[in-house]
Protein backbone atom coordinates (compact mmCIF):
# COMPACT_ATOMS: atom_id res chain seq x y z
CA UNK A 1 0.00 0.00 0.00
CA UNK A 2 1.70 3.63 -0.96
CA UNK A 3 1.93 5.77 1.56
CA UNK A 4 0.14 9.47 0.77
CA UNK A 5 3.10 11.77 0.72
CA UNK A 6 3.28 14.02 4.17
CA UNK A 7 2.32 17.46 4.28
CA UNK A 8 5.19 18.72 6.81
CA UNK A 9 8.62 17.40 8.58
CA UNK A 10 9.51 18.34 11.82
CA UNK A 11 13.45 18.51 12.95
CA UNK A 12 15.02 17.64 16.10
CA UNK A 13 18.00 20.41 16.23
CA UNK A 14 21.45 19.11 18.05
CA UNK A 15 22.73 16.05 16.84
CA UNK A 16 20.06 16.18 14.09
CA UNK A 17 20.41 19.30 11.92
CA UNK A 18 23.36 20.39 13.09
CA UNK A 19 27.09 20.22 15.11
CA UNK A 20 27.47 21.72 18.25
CA UNK A 21 31.22 22.00 19.58
CA UNK A 22 32.42 23.44 23.08
CA UNK A 23 33.30 27.16 22.92
CA UNK A 24 36.04 26.52 25.39
CA UNK A 25 38.22 29.76 24.31
CA UNK A 26 34.59 31.95 24.15
CA UNK A 27 33.74 31.11 27.68
CA UNK A 28 37.46 32.03 28.67
CA UNK A 29 37.16 35.78 26.79
CA UNK A 30 33.51 36.13 28.43
CA UNK A 31 34.75 35.66 31.92
CA UNK A 32 35.73 39.07 32.44
CA UNK A 33 33.00 40.92 30.54
CA UNK A 34 30.64 38.83 33.26
CA UNK A 35 32.86 39.93 36.13
CA UNK A 36 33.04 43.10 34.81
CA UNK A 37 29.23 43.67 34.06
CA UNK A 38 28.65 41.91 38.11
CA UNK A 39 31.04 44.96 39.36
CA UNK A 40 33.06 42.36 41.19
CA UNK A 41 36.36 43.28 42.37
CA UNK A 42 37.78 39.78 42.88
CA UNK A 43 36.50 36.25 42.55
CA UNK A 44 37.44 32.99 43.77
CA UNK A 45 38.37 31.72 40.15
CA UNK A 46 40.62 33.65 38.15
CA UNK A 47 37.78 35.90 35.65
CA UNK A 48 38.87 33.62 32.39
CA UNK A 49 37.92 30.80 34.13
CA UNK A 50 34.27 32.08 35.32
CA UNK A 51 32.73 30.93 31.95
CA UNK A 52 33.64 27.55 32.06
CA UNK A 53 32.86 26.75 35.52
CA UNK A 54 29.68 28.81 35.29
CA UNK A 55 28.76 26.71 31.89
CA UNK A 56 29.73 23.48 33.62
CA UNK A 57 27.89 23.82 36.79
CA UNK A 58 24.55 24.98 34.78
CA UNK A 59 24.57 21.73 32.96
CA UNK A 60 24.79 19.49 36.01
CA UNK A 61 21.48 21.65 37.59
CA UNK A 62 19.71 21.42 34.56
CA UNK A 63 20.48 17.65 34.25
CA UNK A 64 19.59 17.11 38.06
CA UNK A 65 16.02 18.86 37.09
CA UNK A 66 15.36 17.07 34.36
CA UNK A 67 15.98 13.50 36.46
CA UNK A 68 13.50 14.74 38.67
CA UNK A 69 11.01 15.98 36.26
CA UNK A 70 11.81 15.63 32.38
CA UNK A 71 9.12 16.75 30.87
CA UNK A 72 8.66 20.13 32.22
CA UNK A 73 11.22 23.13 31.08
CA UNK A 74 13.59 24.05 34.17
CA UNK A 75 13.38 28.10 35.18
CA UNK A 76 16.90 28.63 33.63
CA UNK A 77 17.09 32.58 35.80
CA UNK A 78 16.96 30.23 38.63
CA UNK A 79 19.29 27.88 37.39
CA UNK A 80 21.68 30.12 36.62
CA UNK A 81 20.82 32.16 39.68
CA UNK A 82 22.02 29.25 42.03
CA UNK A 83 25.38 28.79 39.47
CA UNK A 84 26.33 32.03 39.78
CA UNK A 85 26.05 32.17 43.68
CA UNK A 86 28.28 29.04 44.15
CA UNK A 87 30.48 29.76 41.48
CA UNK A 88 31.00 33.92 42.78
CA UNK A 89 29.99 33.33 46.45
CA UNK A 90 27.56 36.12 45.77
CA UNK A 91 24.13 36.73 46.23
CA UNK A 92 22.72 36.86 42.75
CA UNK A 93 19.85 38.60 41.75
CA UNK A 94 17.77 37.36 38.82
CA UNK A 95 18.34 40.22 36.48
CA UNK A 96 22.19 39.36 37.18
CA UNK A 97 21.24 35.37 36.32
CA UNK A 98 19.88 36.85 33.02
CA UNK A 99 22.39 38.67 32.26
CA UNK A 100 24.70 35.72 32.98
CA UNK A 101 22.71 33.44 30.63
CA UNK A 102 22.81 35.83 27.83
CA UNK A 103 26.93 36.76 27.83
CA UNK A 104 27.59 32.81 28.73
CA UNK A 105 25.37 31.56 25.75
CA UNK A 106 26.73 34.20 23.40
CA UNK A 107 29.92 31.66 22.37
CA UNK A 108 28.11 29.01 21.19
CA UNK A 109 27.02 30.68 18.13
CA UNK A 110 30.16 30.39 16.34
CA UNK A 111 30.34 26.53 17.37
CA UNK A 112 26.98 25.39 15.67
CA UNK A 113 26.89 24.01 12.14
CA UNK A 114 25.00 22.14 10.21
CA UNK A 115 25.63 18.44 9.30
CA UNK A 116 26.34 17.49 5.87
CA UNK A 117 23.47 17.84 3.60
CA UNK A 118 20.80 19.67 5.53
CA UNK A 119 20.61 23.09 4.24
CA UNK A 120 20.34 21.60 0.72
CA UNK A 121 17.54 18.82 1.96
CA UNK A 122 15.83 21.61 3.38
CA UNK A 123 16.24 23.79 0.42
CA UNK A 124 14.82 20.98 -1.34
CA UNK A 125 11.93 19.74 0.36
CA UNK A 126 10.70 23.57 0.77
CA UNK A 127 11.10 24.25 -3.10
CA UNK A 128 8.62 21.11 -3.42
CA UNK A 129 6.23 22.04 -1.22
CA UNK A 130 6.80 20.70 2.30
CA UNK A 131 6.59 22.45 5.74
CA UNK A 132 9.13 22.32 7.88
CA UNK A 133 9.50 22.99 11.55
CA UNK A 134 11.57 22.47 14.33
CA UNK A 135 11.09 21.12 17.65
CA UNK A 136 13.61 21.39 20.40
CA UNK A 137 14.40 19.98 23.93
CA UNK A 138 16.58 23.25 25.16
CA UNK A 139 16.36 25.25 28.12
CA UNK A 140 18.13 28.28 27.50
CA UNK A 141 17.26 31.74 26.58
CA UNK A 142 15.29 31.90 23.51
CA UNK A 143 17.02 34.49 22.10
CA UNK A 144 20.17 33.07 22.25
CA UNK A 145 18.68 29.87 20.85
CA UNK A 146 16.96 31.47 17.86
CA UNK A 147 20.27 33.51 17.48
CA UNK A 148 21.50 29.84 16.67
CA UNK A 149 19.39 29.42 14.25
CA UNK A 150 19.97 32.46 12.26
CA UNK A 151 23.71 31.48 12.56
CA UNK A 152 23.46 28.79 10.80
CA UNK A 153 21.42 29.10 8.04
CA UNK A 154 18.24 27.58 9.38
CA UNK A 155 15.71 30.44 10.40
CA UNK A 156 15.00 31.48 6.96
CA UNK A 157 14.16 27.39 5.83
CA UNK A 158 12.05 26.61 8.71
CA UNK A 159 8.18 27.70 8.51
CA UNK A 160 8.25 26.79 13.10
CA UNK A 161 10.53 26.74 15.80
CA UNK A 162 9.85 25.75 18.90
CA UNK A 163 11.97 25.57 21.94
CA UNK A 164 11.28 23.82 25.04
CA UNK A 165 11.85 26.86 27.07
CA UNK A 166 9.22 28.48 25.09
CA UNK A 167 6.70 26.07 25.67
CA UNK A 168 7.79 24.92 29.40
CA UNK A 169 7.33 21.47 28.67
CA UNK A 170 9.74 18.99 26.74
CA UNK A 171 9.82 15.68 24.62
CA UNK A 172 8.68 13.40 24.18
CA UNK A 173 5.34 14.95 26.04
CA UNK A 174 2.76 14.94 23.35
CA UNK A 175 2.17 18.98 24.23
CA UNK A 176 4.79 19.48 22.36
CA UNK A 177 4.44 17.50 19.69
CA UNK A 178 1.14 19.56 18.83
CA UNK A 179 2.61 22.73 19.24
CA UNK A 180 4.74 22.02 16.96
CA UNK A 181 1.94 20.59 14.15
CA UNK A 182 -0.08 24.00 14.97
CA UNK A 183 2.84 25.62 13.98
CA UNK A 184 2.96 23.76 10.51
CA UNK A 185 -0.80 23.78 10.12
CA UNK A 186 -0.36 20.17 10.28
CA UNK A 187 -2.77 16.90 11.65
CA UNK A 188 -0.29 14.17 13.11
CA UNK A 189 -0.96 11.70 9.82
CA UNK A 190 0.30 13.77 7.44
CA UNK A 191 3.68 14.83 9.40
CA UNK A 192 6.88 13.14 9.92
CA UNK A 193 10.10 13.84 12.53
CA UNK A 194 13.85 13.29 12.63
CA UNK A 195 15.49 13.22 15.62
CA UNK A 196 18.46 11.60 16.68
CA UNK A 197 17.20 10.65 20.15
CA UNK A 198 15.10 7.42 20.90
CA UNK A 199 12.38 8.16 24.20
CA UNK A 200 12.11 12.11 23.48
CA UNK A 201 12.71 12.37 19.77
CA UNK A 202 11.00 8.57 18.03
CA UNK A 203 8.62 7.38 21.14
CA UNK A 204 7.53 10.82 21.61
CA UNK A 205 6.84 11.45 17.57
CA UNK A 206 5.06 8.05 17.22
CA UNK A 207 2.73 8.49 20.66
CA UNK A 208 1.78 12.13 19.10
CA UNK A 209 0.82 9.92 15.99
CA UNK A 210 3.89 11.41 13.65
CA UNK A 211 5.64 9.12 11.40
CA UNK A 212 9.35 9.15 13.18
CA UNK A 213 12.42 9.05 11.51
CA UNK A 214 16.00 8.32 13.01
CA UNK A 215 17.89 11.15 12.10
CA UNK A 216 21.61 10.15 10.13
CA UNK A 217 24.18 9.32 12.51
CA UNK A 218 22.35 8.47 15.49
CA UNK A 219 23.35 5.78 18.28
CA UNK A 220 21.50 2.25 17.41
CA UNK A 221 18.41 2.50 18.52
CA UNK A 222 16.56 -0.22 20.71
CA UNK A 223 14.43 -2.18 18.11
CA UNK A 224 15.88 -1.06 15.31
CA UNK A 225 12.95 -2.75 12.91
CA UNK A 226 10.31 -0.52 14.08
CA UNK A 227 11.55 2.75 12.65
CA UNK A 228 12.97 4.03 9.48
CA UNK A 229 16.87 4.94 9.67
CA UNK A 230 18.11 7.66 7.61
CA UNK A 231 21.56 7.40 5.72
CA UNK A 232 21.90 10.72 5.01
CA UNK A 233 19.54 13.80 4.01
CA UNK A 234 19.84 12.88 0.20
CA UNK A 235 17.92 10.11 1.64
CA UNK A 236 15.33 11.75 3.63
CA UNK A 237 14.74 13.75 0.38
CA UNK A 238 14.10 10.49 -1.51
CA UNK A 239 12.43 9.19 1.02
CA UNK A 240 9.90 12.05 0.95
CA UNK A 241 9.89 11.51 -3.39
CA UNK A 242 8.96 8.25 -2.78
CA UNK A 243 5.82 8.79 -1.18
CA UNK A 244 3.31 8.55 -3.70
CA UNK A 245 5.65 8.58 -6.40
CA UNK A 246 7.56 12.72 -6.95
CA UNK A 247 6.05 15.12 -9.31
CA UNK A 248 7.54 15.72 -12.81
CA UNK A 249 10.23 17.55 -13.11
CA UNK A 250 11.53 17.26 -9.61
CA UNK A 251 14.57 14.90 -8.84
CA UNK A 252 16.12 14.29 -5.93
CA UNK A 253 19.39 15.87 -5.31
CA UNK A 254 22.11 13.70 -5.66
Amino acid sequence: MTRARPRAVGFDFGRTLVEIGYPAEGLRQVGPELVAELGLRTTPVTPSEVGPAIDSLVDRLIAERHRRDPLHEVDIRAVYREALSSVLQMEATSSQAELASLLLQRPWSAVVRPLPGVLEALDHLRANGARLGLLSNAPYPPSALHGMLDASGLSARLDAALFSCELGIRKPAPAAFEALLRGLDTEPPAAWFVGDEWESDILGAAGAGLRPLLAPGSPEPPDSGSVTRLRSFSHRVELWHSEAGAPEGNASPH
